[in-house]
């Protein structure tokens, strides 16, 4: 009997490759994708002096972690065309202040498109390479801790008269919701019909610029 069908369910946890020059200014908070927040938990509003103890530099930083089910169906002998439907379990950062600050989207939507080198790849036990290609509905939200110093020349918010002249702040670089990109993965099958892989994925996030690395850790049934 030929494979026609791939179930799948992985782990997936992404990598934030961002960078930003006073990350918790009022500018970035509203233009920039970033959002501060203090100990008490409310959104950072003062006015931070500019310095590297408030700089994100572009290195891969922990950020949301995700489970995600998926079906593909084999179209061909290498191709495959599915869907990847999942969750955020963990990584979403609070809701920022204001009439227009969304609510974190735990909700994972993606469609992709795969190529599986080899022949007959999945009528046979043993290794597998993949490159895939995709995109969809995912927010993803990379978390910082930063330092900042108030500067004494400008007057407090009217609503935050409370903030230490230096005190750390939980940053959040928001991205998505919407996002493509591609990548490879490895996997191995144990037998005909079950298979563990271990994938690598690259997403340019959009409206909100950004891009994420992502790991994906998973097993996969074939029928």
């Amino acid at each position: 009997m030929q494979t026609e069908n791939v179930l799948s369910l992985s782990l997936a946890q992404d990598f934030g490759l961002h960078r930003g020059t006073n990350a918790c200014s009022m500018r970035n908070q509203i233009e920039g994708g970033f959002a501060c927040f203090r100990a008490s938990g409310t959104q950072y509003h003062g006015t931070p002096l500019p310095g590297s103890a408030g700089d994100i530099r572009a290195f891969p930083q922990l950020a949301t972690t995700r489970l995600l089910g998926g079906y593909d169906r084999v179209l061909w002998e290498n191709v495959t065309l599915g869907i990847r439907l999942g969750w955020v379990l963990r990584g979403g950062g609070p809701r920022p202040d204001g009439a227009e600050g969304p609510s974190f989207l735990p909700f994972h939507g993606e469609a992709r498109a795969g190529y599986t080198f080899g022949r007959a790849p999945f009528e046979r036990e043993g290794w597998r390479f993949s490159l895939f290609a995709g995109g969809g509905i995912a927010q993803v939200d990379t978390a910082y801790r930063l330092t900042v110093t108030e500067d004494p020349t400008m007057p407090p918010p009217a609503g935050q008269l409370d903030n230490p002249s230096v005190q750390q702040l939980a940053v959040y670089r928001k991205s998505g919701t919407g996002f493509f990109g591609g990548g490879a993965a490895l996997a191995y099958a144990l037998s005909r019909r079950f298979g563990v892989s271990l994938g690598a994925k690259v997403m340019r996030m959009f409206p909100s610029g950004g891009t994420v690395l992502s790991l994906e850790l998973g097993g996969a049934a074939t029928f």
